[in-house]
Order: C-alpha cells, then sequence, then structure tokens
C-alpha cells in the first residue's frame, strides 16, 4: 500500500513538473516567433518576415540536430528515375522532421486544450468554436496568420480541433494556413502585380470559406478520433487536478496514438525531399502550354516542398513559365504532400483523406489556368 502510494505521488510530481515545463516551452516559442515578428516591423524586413511563424525556432533546432548528428557521414549520392538521391541530407532532415513535427503536434494540442480548460465556453463560442460563416472566418484568419507547410498544418489542425475549434473553422485554418502563405503572394507582387498579389488573396480566402462549408462532405471531421477520445479522457479525470496537468495528460494521451504516424509522415518527407528540383525540370520542358497547370498540379501534389523553398527556383522560370503554371507548381507542394496524407488518412480515413486532396488539386488546377488566361505574358 505505501509502494503503491509512492508511485503515484512520484507520478504526480512528474506530471506536474512537466506540464510547467511544457508551458515553459510553448510559452518562449511563442514569444520568439512574437519577437522576431516586431524586430522585422521595427527594421523594415522583407514582407515573408512580418508575419509571426512559431514553427521557426523548432525547426531551427531540428536543423541543427540533424546537421550534427550527420555530419560524420560521407557522402553518398544514388541516381533514381526521379532525381538523384542524397542519403546523408534524407538522413539529416528526416531528424529534423522527427524533431520538429512531434513538438509542434504536442505543444499546439496542449496549448489549444489549456486554452479550452482555462478560457470561458463563451470566447470559444465567439470565435473558432462557431460552426456559422464566422467561425470559418476566424478559421481562415487565424490560417492566413500561420503560415506553414502540408506537413506541419496537420499537427496544428489536431491541436485546434482537440482546443474546440469547430468543424468549419477547423477545416478552413487546414487549407488557407499552407495555401494563403506569404511567399506566393510576394512571388505574385513581383511577377504580374499588386492586382495579381490581390486575386491570389481573394481566391484563397474565398477557397477557404468553400472548403469550410464542404467539410461534412469532404468528411474532415476528425472528432471521432480526438474529441471521442478527449471526452472519455476527460471524464477519468479527478476533479481536483491541476488545469495545467489535465491539459498535459489530455495532450500526451492524444499525442501517444498519432506519434507513430508522425515518425512515419516525417519518414516519406525525407525520401521525398531528395526531389525537389524534380518539378522544376519538367517545367521547363512544359513551357507555355495551356495544360501546364494541371500538369504542374500532379507533380506537385506528392512532394512536400516549403513555398520558401520553391519560389526562388520558380520566379527563375517566369519567363518561359505562365504566371499560372508556376502559381499551381507552388500551391501543390505546399498544401498538399504524401506525408500529410498519411497523416489525414489516420485523423479521417482513407476515403475521405482521398476527397480532401482531389479537392485541393481541383482547387489548383482551377486557379492556375484562371491566372494563365487572366495574365496571358506571352
Amino acid at each position: 500500500m505505501i509502494n503503491r502510494l509512492l508511485i503515484v505521488t512520484t507520478r504526480e510530481s512528474f506530471e506536474r513538473l512537466m506540464s510547467i515545463v511544457s508551458l515553459i516551452a510553448l510559452v518562449l516559442i511563442v514569444g520568439i516567433a512574437l519577437f522576431e515578428s516586431v524586430r522585422a516591423w521595427l527594421t523594415g524586413a522583407d514582407p515573408q518576415h512580418l508575419f509571426p511563424v512559431f514553427e521557426i525556432p523548432i525547426a531551427q533546432a531540428g536543423k541543427a540536430l540533424g546537421k550534427t548528428l550527420t555530419d560524420w557521414m560521407p557522402d553518398w549520392s544514388i541516381p533514381s528515375p526521379f532525381g538523384v538521391f542524397d542519403v546523408k541530407y534524407t538522413a539529416s532532415y528526416i531528424i529534423y522532421e522527427w524533431f520538429k513535427l512531434p513538438i509542434i503536434l504536442f505543444l499546439s494540442t496542449y496549448g489549444m486544450t489549456l486554452l479550452r480548460l482555462r478560457i470561458s465556453t463563451a470566447w470559444l463560442e465567439r470565435t473558432i468554436g462557431r460552426n456559422d460563416l464566422m467561425g470559418a472566418i476566424a478559421g481562415t484568419l487565424m490560417g492566413m496568420v500561420t503560415p506553414v507547410c502540408s506537413c506541419t498544418v496537420t499537427n496544428l489542425y489536431v491541436g485546434l480541433v482537440a482546443g474546440g475549434a469547430s468543424q468549419r473553422a477547423s477545416s478552413a485554418f487546414l487549407f488557407a494556413s499552407p495555401a494563403l502563405n506569404e511567399f506566393a503572394i510576394i512571388f505574385m507582387f513581383v511577377i504580374v502585380g499588386p492586382v495579381g498579389a490581390l486575386i491570389y488573396v481573394l481566391a484563397g480566402v474565398i477557397a477557404a470559406l468553400v472548403t469550410a462549408y464542404l467539410a461534412p462532405f469532404l468528411g474532415l471531421d476528425p472528432s471521432r478520433f480526438i474529441k471521442d477520445h478527449l471526452n472519455r479522457h476527460a471524464s477519468c479525470s479527478h476533479v481536483n487536478e491541476s488545469l495545467l496537468i489535465r491539459a498535459h495528460r489530455e495532450a500526451w494521451s492524444l499525442f501517444k496514438r498519432l506519434f507513430g504516424v508522425v515518425l512515419f509522415s516525417g519518414l516519406l518527407a525525407g525520401i521525398l525531399v531528395n526531389f525537389n528540383l524534380t518539378p522544376v525540370a519538367y517545367l521547363k520542358q512544359i513551357g507555355a502550354v495551356w495544360w501546364g497547370p494541371i500538369a504542374a498540379t500532379l507533380l506537385g501534389l506528392p512532394l512536400d516542398i516549403n513555398a520558401a523553398s520553391t519560389g526562388p527556383m520558380l520566379v527563375a522560370l517566369h519567363r518561359v513559365v505562365p504566371p499560372g503554371t508556376l502559381i499551381a507548381a507552388m500551391m501543390a507542394t505546399t498544401v498538399s504532400s504524401i506525408p500529410e496524407w498519411v497523416m489525414l488518412d489516420r485523423l479521417l480515413g482513407r476515403f475521405n483523406a482521398i476527397k480532401v486532396v482531389l479537392w485541393y488539386a481541383t482547387y489548383v488546377m482551377l486557379l492556375g489556368l484562371f491566372l494563365n488566361q487572366l495574365f496571358d505574358l506571352r
């Protein structure tokens, strides 16, 4: 009896410590992101640095860790039909993803769960908790100021749903966050001017709202995986538990269920990163054909490439490839990827994940075709 009591006491002390450590880490990451954003405003930095990107401190640490752990490896490249496979770079990138994605998943879930438990339900019901047009707009705006790639957005999506976001708000966020990225907006501004950038933003906002209202048809409702699980966990919680411990326990329980698929997603991302230049080579061959956006979308959808990486490469092609085709390539690699499909398959089921990806592909193709017709620069 004494031993059992000692074990319970030790476990509670450990949970209390880890909940505080997790909160400190979350506050530091948010603080760093906000500090860098404010500094960018004050120093007149490029527009892409003005919005706070909360994953940057984690990503930088992950990249440093990956480089450190793989410095000893010899350079070894293997040719393949899709491009050169760099073994050392792949190993470094997988370590980076395995460091970044689990931390983002846990901290975002922990932070949103803590907000749900700490802040009054009335606040949630007035914002991202609303399942109407205002809720969809709130999710879209949240996505616009959280520009991340497809492999990261699903982890934030989990945290948002766990925090009490409605189906429409979370669905709008899932689309808007990678689609309304600042690099594509800057690309459109540089290539075709402010009108092109405005059209891109308006089209993305409309598509995010459409995604919100298509959510029931697309199966964008991970409640069977997240909310039901959290409700069962909450019913087993002690009444006198502190909010920090309760939020930490709920986040950790959900994290354990998704940890394996997150690692697998990171492994796929590490493999696919070798073929980032493959779409660029094909786009050079495609040139200005009318079906260019369709081909660019099909080429880019499986790949996991941040718009910050594709932007400079695609700008160099703007004199031989129409802007709509280039935007389709940039968006396809950002809004969708095989690593994201794995996460969506786990959260929504295979059939619903396929519907979501098909909707993404349809939007990207149509936008690219429309932009080519509107800005025919030939």
